[in-house]
């Protein structure tokens, strides 16, 4: 997406064409939105590359950080994980100052037969509940539903905040935030 359709959805999906004066100042271009909306708990999504590739998109919410995990799959962009942290002091995060949490993750595989989906939640009370739903595709059209709980330890769960609007690289580093009891993962 353009720069331009950036900021026009911006505008008209989360300030909903109600910007405030101080807004408006900051709407001239993606980065100096960004670098605003970070400083006052506003939305906004950061693409990051490597070589010239997209690897990941963080939609920065005023209450949660999620990340897009990119990769291309027969040619189109395709999401493989999708990890949310909660970022406010609310009853999920006890007032824990400085910290976000790791709340939930998505783990997609894709072949020319079936799709399968892994969804992890954590809860507070130290529950981990993983949704795993597997579309066969070939020969014909099944699902398949499985639903599982477990107790895990959830204090490595907890990570700093990010210090600035481009400083979530270190999030990025999935293989050694997920432990190996969540999933099974390249």
């Amino acid at each position: 997406m353009s720069e331009e359709g950036t900021l026009d959805n911006i505008l008209t999906i989360w300030l909903e064409n109600k910007p405030t004066a101080e807004d408006k100042k900051h709407l001239k271009n993606a980065e100096d939105w960004a670098k605003y909306a970070f400083d006052n708990d506003k939305n906004y999504y950061v693409t990051f590359f490597k070589g010239g590739e997209p690897i990941a998109c963080v939609f920065n919410y005023f209450e949660t950080i999620s990340i897009d995990f990119l990769t291309y799959h027969n040619g189109e962009l395709f999401i493989y994980l999708f990890m949310v942290y909660d970022k406010g002091k609310d009853s999920h995060n006890k007032d824990v100052d400085g910290k976000i949490f790791l709340r939930q993750i998505e783990l997609y595989d894709e072949d020319a037969d079936k799709r399968i989906t892994n969804k992890v939640l954590f809860r507070d009370n130290g529950i981990m509940n993983v949704e795993t739903i597997t579309k066969t595709k070939r020969p014909e059209f099944r699902m398949n539903y499985e639903e599982k709980e477990t107790q895990v330890n959830l204090s490595h769960n907890w990570l700093r905040k990010p210090q600035n609007y481009t400083d979530y690289e270190y999030l990025f580093d999935y293989q050694n935030i997920l432990k190996p009891e969540y999933l099974d993962l390249p």
